[in-house]
């Protein structure tokens, strides 16, 4: 596998769901990271998965990316 795994960030809250993200380096050194939402108040329901759309030169610029996506899913809720 030409990927290396970064440490996942710590989740935060957001309207009462919480935002994990898990950012991850390519072999051509760019930032993918992907996210993960669970409603904080129904700790049982399917978490919703995504991930920010294209790849970034920077792991911040990644999360950013991933962060505004989840909190546009969210706002839709």
């Amino acid at each position: 596998m030409n990927e290396n795994p970064a440490e996942p960030s710590a989740p935060f809250d957001y309207k009462r769901h919480h935002i994990a993200l898990a950012s991850r380096q390519q072999a051509d050194h760019t930032w993918v990271c992907e996210y993960v939402i669970s409603e904080g108040e129904n700790p049982q329901a399917v978490p919703t998965t995504g991930q920010a759309d294209g790849s970034f030169p920077s792991r911040e610029a990644a999360e950013l990316a991933a962060v505004q996506k989840a909190k546009a899913l969210i706002d839709l809720y």
